[in-house]
This record gives structure tokens, C-alpha cells and sequence, in this order.
């Protein structure tokens, strides 16, 4: 019975995403993806010219300002969709989505744009992507700064990670969630021109 409560126990900690890094990095706590900064939202307003979404609908924070460590500089622009991704090397449900990310940017093509962005330090992330090789067969980028992951994240109220984004060919955010939830039949219907914008 004992062994059975640890299991379950497990199960709901690696379906809920990564909780809380011994350096006080908040992470998911409700199985919602999470905060790669914890700036308050008066603070993210003034980390940046670029304007901050609010809400579904709103256009995208632009993927300035970071250091780009596999692939090319991405800039979200209009007539592409884009799936960006905030994860971390030391979370578990992080590393279980990579290979799910890599098999929907081969199925995807040059239709859509996937961009793995970290807030770890260039020296830890680098290295990890480079052993991966192909199999993490996106675009990587770490924020040090910190700024992108305040114009999704925090902008959102996101406090766990893995979570994705789906910005739009109109460059709007249209979509967020764990990347091994609906990320793909979302795409689908994004790209077919068939996804409503909840609310």
C-alpha cells in the first residue's frame, strides 16, 4: 500500500512539471506551466520598450535580447507560426518533452518555427543541447536577461515549466500549455486556420 501512495505520489509530481530549484527558481506548484523569473507584473512592464501581452490575442514578446546556442536568431514575424517553449537542463518534465518537440518540428517543417528558451547560463545550457545533437532538433536560446520569459511567463502567470506558447502568423499569442498536452492538435487547427482564441 505504501509503495503504491509513492507512486502515485511520483506520477502527480512528473505529470504537475517542475516544482521549486534549491536556488528559490519558482516552478509549476498547481500542474500549470511556470515562471522562469519571479519579477512581479509592475516589474515586467518596465523591464522593456516592446509591449507585454496581457492576454490570449495579444501580440507576441519579441525574442530580443537573447544568446542564441543552437540554430539561427529567430524574429517572430508575420506569415509564421511559432511555438516558443520556456525549459529548463534541471527539470525532468523539461527533458521528457524534447524528444516530443523534436518530432513535431520535423512534422511541421518550415510551417512552424520551435524555439527552446532557458533562463539558465549559457556555460550550463550549451553543453546539454550539444550532447543531444539531433535529438533536440529545434532552435535553442538561453534568457539571462530575463525579459523574454517576463513577456510570456510572467506576463501570463505561468509559475511551471515546461509551458509553450503558440504565436500565430499574425503574431499574436494564441495558445498556452504543457508541451505534451494539446500543443499539437492546436497547431493543427492554428495552421489550418480553424483555432478559435478561447475567451
Amino acid at each position: 500500500m505504501t509503495r503504491r501512495i509513492g507512486v502515485v505520489i511520483l506520477s502527480m509530481l512528473v505529470l504537475a512539471g517542475c516544482g521549486k530549484r534549491d536556488d528559490g527558481t519558482e516552478t509549476n506548484d498547481s500542474g500549470n506551466p511556470a515562471s522562469v523569473r519571479s519579477e512581479s507584473a509592475g516589474e515586467v512592464v518596465g523591464a522593456a520598450a516592446a509591449a507585454v501581452p496581457t492576454k490570449l490575442g495579444d501580440a507576441a514578446y519579441p525574442l530580443a535580447g537573447l544568446t542564441w546556442v543552437k540554430g539561427d536568431p529567430v524574429t517572430i514575424a508575420p506569415g509564421k507560426v511559432y511555438v516558443v517553449e520556456f525549459w529548463a537542463t534541471w527539470c525532468p518534465p523539461c527533458r521528457d518533452s524534447i524528444p516530443h518537440l523534436t518530432e513535431l518540428q520535423a512534422k511541421y517543417g518550415d510551417r512552424v518555427v520551435f524555439v527552446g528558451v532557458s533562463n539558465e547560463d549559457v556555460a550550463t545550457v550549451k553543453p546539454f543541447v550539444a550532447n543531444l545533437g539531433d535529438q533536440m532538433a529545434y532552435t535553442v536560446a538561453v534568457d539571462t536577461a530575463g525579459k523574454v520569459g517576463n513577456g510570456y511567463m510572467t506576463a501570463f502567470g505561468q509559475r511551471g515549466i515546461p509551458t509553450a506558447f503558440i504565436v500565430d502568423a499574425e503574431g499574436r499569442v494564441v495558445w498556452l500549455g504543457h508541451p505534451m498536452g494539446d500543443l499539437e492538435t492546436v497547431l493543427d487547427r492554428v495552421l489550418a486556420g480553424t483555432y478559435t482564441i478561447p475567451g
